[in-house]
């Protein structure tokens, strides 16, 4: 009987073990998002994008499973954000900034939005396990735009 009120104790509390605490902070301390690279031309949707390089990193700080991050070069683009327990997360970044383009000699207006999206590794010393993908992206295209590729690093 005193079995039966332990388990029927825990279900209804939701019992937690070391182990689900364990796993809620493991992605918990200082990133830094490390730009490698970005192709010059990029096609996207049959739009051709001229992308300039992006270098400027971002930083994360993750506490208890929410990554809280900016942009280096301007404290204005942050973000606060869920990580799941896999370790990954996205994040959206609206700017003011409108994109000007020609298609078809129809001129186009849309706003740019900013996302940084990753997975990151509770491995630290395995940081090429961290990865993601940054992108100064067109809202008229689902936030779709120049990428490039992310390595996070456990600084």
């Amino acid at each position: 009987m005193k079995h039966r009120v332990l388990v029927y104790f825990c279900l209804l509390s939701s019992c937690a073990s070391p182990q689900d605490t364990r796993d809620a902070n493991r992605f918990d301390g200082d990133w830094q998002a490390v730009m490698r690279g970005t192709e010059a031309v990029q096609l996207i949707e049959g739009l051709r994008f001229d992308c300039a390089p992006f270098t400027e990193p971002f930083f994360l700080r993750v506490q208890g499973g929410v990554a809280s991050g900016f942009l280096q070069a301007d404290e204005n683009y942050s973000f606060t954000v869920p990580i799941d327990r896999h370790g990954r997360f996205r994040a959206q970044m609206p700017t003011n900034s409108v994109y000007t383009y020609k298609n078809a000699d129809i001129k186009h207006e849309s706003a740019i939005v900013l996302s940084l999206q990753g997975r990151l590794s509770a491995a630290r010393l395995s940081s090429q396990d961290s990865v993601g993908l940054f992108v100064v992206g067109d809202t008229a295209l689902d936030g779709k735009g120049c990428s490039t590729a992310v390595q996070f690093v456990s600084v």
